[in-house]
């Protein structure tokens, strides 16, 4: 027998994807009474319990006889470092005070700006550290996080220097994503542009993409080119905030520009809808900002799906829309924008890891990373029928236990 670090089994019902990026109707694997042997921080085997338990020798062993087992969750799309919060806004809001009136008054964006560039970098790190350790609570194993609230070239640097500084204490992965989010209201537009342009240097190394916020009251089509064509010369992937707000051509950008994810998308045109799937783009889609804008419109899952386009899901953290939770977005998508219960499984971890471009997770195969999720559900249904429950049993980040502690911190461990 081979000796393993660790054995998951017998598992009630694992299920995984067999390839990506996943469309709708694609082959995905439902095995009953599985089993999974992880050596290291790789998965070395799939398969039958009977099977694996002849094969292989574990160090420790995870009885899971009653639970369902996917690959760890991926959210590819988070606003997660920033000061304070816009709590008293959504009575505003309420009350039907217009955006507008808020901004005039010192609050939106530009509120959370000023707490962000205030904060001191110490007080920023122990902001973000504190949130991924909640979303490593919930099955979240990889998150993308961007910058955005500096506003200034040199204060995104700063942030996304702190992204890259509390990766090293992080208890799952980070991405980070330089986004370039709402213009300065006291400087000229093509002057900022500019700025921000000549600031990736200094990005490099510390972000794999480049987001730009195009929408109306954010940034142009044209803006948002000019910045994309500066990224892909300096070798930036690129993300897109598209259509959200309102459809002023953003989208079209999938004609000039290999995007790797295509986000939001409330108002996306039939016509992009095909141009996404033939590009071979993601679509993510952010059900939480959905509710948090109190909008009636919904982004067109049923066209995507019919397209062949990959769906991601993502959480949208940000003051606006305040959910560390995947699993509330997966809830969120079945009820809300009438996606399946598997379909929102693969959204929200293979597609969500092939929208980052990472190719080395999200599926639960030999030669991937074991980042597993043991959840206390009986079957994959289950994981978006029941509502408003952690619903994550044990969480596996590249072959270590995640654990909280007392102090709410989460640590890695070898299973005993």
């Amino acid at each position: 027998m081979d000796r393993v670090s660790l054995l998951i089994g017998p598992i009630g019902q694992l299920v995984t994807a067999k390839s990506m990026p996943w469309r709708y109707g694609d082959p995905i694997l439902v095995l009953e009474n599985a089993g999974i042997a992880v050596n290291g921080d790789k998965i070395t085997d799939v398969g039958s319990w009977d099977s694996i338990s002849r094969k292989y020798e574990g160090k420790c062993r995870i009885p899971a006889e009653e639970s369902l087992v996917t690959t760890g969750l991926v959210d590819p799309h988070t606003h997660l470092l920033f000061a304070g919060s816009r709590e008293d806004e959504l009575e505003l809001k309420l009350e039907g005070v217009p955006y507008e009136e808020i901004l005039r008054r010192g609050g939106g964006i530009y509120r959370t700006v000023s707490a962000t560039v205030g904060a001191t970098d110490d007080e920023l790190r122990r902001i973000l550290l504190t949130r991924l350790f909640e979303v490593a609570k919930y099955g979240t194993t990889t998150i993308e996080v961007k910058n955005g609230y500096g506003i200034y070239p040199d204060q995104e640097i700063r942030l996304l220097r702190i992204i890259n500084d509390s990766s090293v204490n992080a208890p799952i992965d980070i991405i980070p994503t330089y986004l370039v989010h709402v213009p300065p209201r006291n400087m000229d537009r093509r002057e900022y542009i500019n700025a921000v342009i000549n600031s990736l240097d200094n990005a490099r190394g510390l972000a794999k993409f480049v987001d730009v916020f195009c929408d109306e009251g954010a940034f142009t089509v044209r803006e948002t080119r000019d910045l994309f064509k500066e990224a892909l010369r300096r070798g930036f992937g690129l993300r897109l905030h598209a259509d959200e707000i309102a459809y002023i051509g953003c989208s079209d950008l999938i004609n000039e520009f290999s995007i790797a994810s295509l986000d939001h998308l409330l108002n996306l045109p039939e016509q992009n809808v095909r141009l996404i799937a033939e590009r071979g783009s993601v679509a993510t889609l952010l059900p939480v900002t959905i509710l948090s804008l109190m909008s009636s419109k919904r982004p067109p899952v049923k066209a995507l799906r019919n397209a062949g386009a990959p769906i991601a899901l993502g959480t949208d953290f940000s003051p606006n829309s305040w959910s560390l939770n995947m699993q509330y977005v997966m809830e969120l998508a079945t009820y809300l924008l009438g996606m399946t219960p598997m379909e929102v499984i693969m959204a929200s971890t293979v597609n969500a890891a092939y929208s980052l471009s990472l190719r080395d997770r999200g599926i639960l195969q030999p030669g991937y990373l074991a980042d597993i999720v043991i959840w206390d559900v009986p079957n994959y249904r289950w994981l978006s029928y029941e509502l408003g429950r952690n619903k994550a049993l044990i969480v596996i980040k590249r072959g270590m236990i995640l654990e909280s502690t007392p102090s709410g911190t989460i640590i890695s461990k070898e299973c005993t």
